[in-house]
């Protein structure tokens, strides 16, 4: 009996409980693009973008003697850096804020190509589909900064929903557009609307983004005369745009008006995502129409006074993108101590905030100022992956689809 009852009382004995799965780390990819290979933020453009066709986000970067390119491949690494073109460096005055640069599709074909916009006009380079480009060319003078009233600011965005990315001119009381003609060059530019000025709108924050129940991309922006609030103005058939009205009914001057965008609900229209000032992340999903619902509390976590300081010297602001493959945005913080993501849940929340990966950290020798980290999907995959440029080349983590990274 004895026997019997020691047998028994040792079932009730609780199992050690399992060792908790250690938190992935980082892979080193590429001994190139790196802070020690002489890659520096405030020079040199560094992008993920799809050169080859086959759904995966390679290397473009425009450095100081022309732009570099990295293949995807298809584990999640790169192949060596190539040397693609003698144009568009720093050496050869193509500078960053002052002539933008971008790698983008301007044709229509799928393959990413190369475009520039400085004083004497708009230059481009078609992409040949395996991460080479042909010759530049100078493809429309007129849209040049000589003669446009400042400040002046480019973006791009497809207008006319054909496919080609186009490019828009922010200038002192007006927004010109040039049509991308499909064979690497543009139409000359075209006047889309007269309502912003200096004097009323915040030049540094205009978006291009569908907010208003087609495809076409509308423009929001930040009023702050004569009061601060984020406006939206509705793109229109004929390529031009209406007349700027508000976008939500929040009218908090300090921060309300200033918002990522992105679609967190998964309806097909960009939504609004504030980091605050507090420890919350603000969300305003957007009604079809060009306007958002108040801002409302969408995860505790990600801001400014969290403990990490995001959007600090030392903790970049939040990053958003689709981390899941759901077809709705998430949110991915580099915090000191690793990579938190909170996965969107579609009502305009997220779930809990979660460190999955150790590294891409202030703890780990990121930094603000000398190393970008981006999301992209560089895998094919569908899933956003994370993409650092570090001291010593380029660092990746791979979605796991749940909103971890592995290494």
């Amino acid at each position: 009996m004895l026997g019997v009852a020691a047998v028994a009382l040792a079932g009730l004995v609780p199992a050690a409980q399992a060792a908790a799965a250690p938190v992935p780390t980082a892979k080193y990819a590429l001994a190139a693009f790196g802070y020690d290979q002489g890659w520096r933020t405030e020079k040199h453009v560094r992008t993920l973008v799809d050169v080859t066709r086959d759904g995966r986000a390679d290397i473009v970067a425009f450095g100081d003697d022309g732009v570099w390119t990295s293949v995807a491949q298809t584990a999640g690494g790169f192949a060596p850096a190539k040397f693609a073109l003698a144009a568009y460096g720093f050496n050869a005055g193509w500078t960053n804020g002052k002539t933008p640069r971008w790698a983008a599709d301007i044709t229509g074909d799928g393959f990413a190509d190369l475009v520039g916009v400085r004083a004497d006009g708009i230059w481009t380079a078609v992409g040949n589909g395996d991460g080479s480009f042909r010759t530049p060319r100078l493809v429309s003078g007129p849209f040049g900064s000589n003669g446009r009233p400042g400040p002046l600011g480019f973006q791009l965005g497809d207008a006319n929903v054909d496919g080609r990315m186009d490019i828009y001119a922010f200038a002192d009381g007006r927004v010109d557009i040039s049509l991308a003609s499909g064979s690497g060059g543009y139409a000359p530019p075209y006047v889309a609307t007269t309502e912003f000025t200096t004097g009323e709108f915040d030049f540094n924050q205009f978006k291009l983004v569908n907010i208003g129940g087609d495809k076409r991309p509308d423009i929001l922006s930040v009023r702050y005369r004569p009061s601060v609030a984020p406006m939206s103005s509705i793109a229109r058939p004929d390529g031009t745009y209406g007349r700027p009205l508000p976008a939500s009914g929040d009218q908090d001057p300090s921060a309300h008006a200033v918002f990522q965008v992105g679609d967190i609900t998964g309806d097909g229209y960009a939504d609004a995502i504030r980091f605050g000032g507090d420890s919350n992340t603000y969300t305003g999903r957007a009604l079809g129409g060009g306007t958002f619902t108040p801002f409302g509390v969408g995860i505790s976590y990600f801001g400014y006074n969290n403990g990490y300081g995001y959007g600090t010297s030392s903790t970049p602001l939040p990053s958003i993108g689709d981390v899941t493959d759901d077809g709705r945005v998430d949110i991915v913080g580099f915090s000191s101590t690793g990579v938190f993501s909170a996965v969107s849940r579609g009502d305009g929340t997220f779930g809990p905030a979660k460190l999955v990966n150790a590294d891409f950290g202030a703890e780990r020798g990121w930094s603000v100022a000398q190393n970008p980290r981006l999301l992209a999907d560089i895998t094919g995959e569908g899933a956003a992956d994370v993409v650092g440029f570090g001291n010593k080349g380029v660092f990746i983590a791979v979605a796991d689809g749940s909103g971890g990274f592995g290494g």
